[in-house]
């Protein structure tokens, strides 16, 4: 079997390395890997219903409320960022992408004051790779891969930056696996 099961329950989970595996579970607890399977799970002080772990060590987080926050790696822990999102991930510190409820997707700036540019564009869920490739699913679960930061524009898409990528020809047949 190519799985192993973790002991614990989370709903949202977030990898950005073998050493950066975070979660939230349905009671909006913060979990992080320890890296020892026989206690695999340390609780961090917080509530967050999605998750964003880079290969860095960034850690973005967004609450109920939408509120967002990133993980400071000291006695506070978390530190709000204005905006508000549903969806949040981190591929690393430069690369932070994010959907609100309404749908509507964000990259994040690298300055709190201003941390959110509006990116054209509607998903429901975002993610970012630490190489910086941003993938993302629309309501209809349509798959889209951003090219805005590559000068590519091509008329498919919620945009011109997202082109539609057919991964899927039927649900149960994916095309190249």
């Amino acid at each position: 079997m190519p799985w192993k099961q973790i002991s614990g329950g989370l709903s949202r989970i977030s990898a950005g390395s073998v050493t950066s595996v975070w979660g939230v579970n349905s009671n909006d607890n913060i979990f992080r890997y320890t890296g020892d399977d026989s206690k695999p799970w340390i609780q961090i002080p917080g509530a967050l219903t999605d998750i964003g772990a880079a290969a860095d060590g960034t850690v973005w987080g967004v609450n109920a409320a939408g509120d967002i926050y990133r993980y400071t790696w000291d006695s506070t822990h978390w530190i709000k960022i204005p905006g508000a999102l549903k969806r949040i991930s981190a591929g690393s510190r430069t690369n932070v992408w994010g959907v609100n409820s309404a749908g509507n997707i964000f990259r994040y700036t690298g300055d709190d004051s201003k941390p959110w540019v509006q990116i054209p564009g509607a998903l429901s869920d975002i993610g970012a790779g630490a190489d910086g490739t941003v993938w993302g699913v629309n309501s209809a679960g349509n798959i889209y891969r951003y090219t805005g930061d590559q000068g590519g524009s091509q008329a498919l898409g919620p945009s011109s930056r997202w082109p539609h990528c057919d991964l899927c020809r039927h649900k149960d047949q994916c095309v190249g696996s």
